[in-house]
């Protein structure tokens, strides 16, 4: 147990080193109130802002993307539905919607990208996304979530939805309920820019196997929200 549980704390001290690539998850995007807090907060500019340890000159943050699927459907000048579009529908949930020229002025003025990759993992989507085979965009930018957690980066979001799905759809997970961030992860997210961390952060974990202690020791305090943790390759 000891083994995994150094190897647990391991990589998640190596994700939070910065800089720290994020991806954006659309639902920050696609809701009216949560973009304006997101132009308000210090994502972008913590870009080129010093200080997360290291040299005074090195900035909190690598390189911001969103979903790759997501700013196609942005850039798409066929797609006179953008906010009708499953997508979007899925990511905003309840939430007032944006207006898709207002997301795509945001993303462009800080040179956001769109992020495309793969996992190499057998998912059930069936099981997560009701007529699959229809929503081919909705999976796709589901899929370059995945992705980019596996690859190492940190994905910030205003609702579980996606990885609800993905957890749905068979991705190993051990959910966490009512664990507060620890202090120092809680700060780091903060000082990266966004202001009041989520409830759920999710971290791509290779192959720690046994985590119960490394969980409740040093990564989680006693009451906080939900942590969900990708185990396996």
């Amino acid at each position: 147990m000891s083994a995994g549980n150094d190897q647990l704390r391991t990589e998640l001290e190596r994700k939070f080193e910065a800089p720290i690539d994020v991806l954006l998850d659309p639902s920050l995007l696609v809701a009216s109130r949560s973009l304006d807090r997101l132009s308000d907060s210090n994502v972008f500019t913590s870009q080129t802002q010093a200080t997360l340890g290291g040299t005074p000159t090195q900035p909190r943050l690598g390189e911001l993307y969103v979903p790759a699927a997501f700013y196609s459907l942005l850039t798409d000048e066929t797609e006179p539905t953008v906010q009708r579009s499953n997508l979007w529908d899925f990511y905003r949930g309840q939430a007032e919607p944006t207006f898709p020229d207002d997301v795509g002025d945001l993303l462009d003025r800080n040179g956001v990208e769109g992020f495309s990759g793969e996992a190499h993992v057998d998912l059930q989507w069936r099981n997560a996304v009701n007529d699959p085979d229809r929503r081919r965009g909705l999976l796709m930018s589901l899929e370059e979530e995945f992705a980019f957690l596996a690859n190492g980066g940190v994905l910030l979001s205003r609702t579980p939805a996606a990885l609800s799905a993905l957890r749905d759809a068979g991705l190993p997970t051990v959910d966490i309920g009512n664990a507060e961030l620890a202090l120092e992860l809680r700060e780091t997210l903060t000082g990266i820019g966004y202001r009041t961390p989520a409830g759920i952060c999710s971290f791509a974990v290779s192959s720690a196997q046994m985590t119960a202690d490394a969980l409740t020791e040093g990564i989680l305090r006693t009451t906080p929200d939900i942590i969900l943790y990708q185990l396996g390759d």
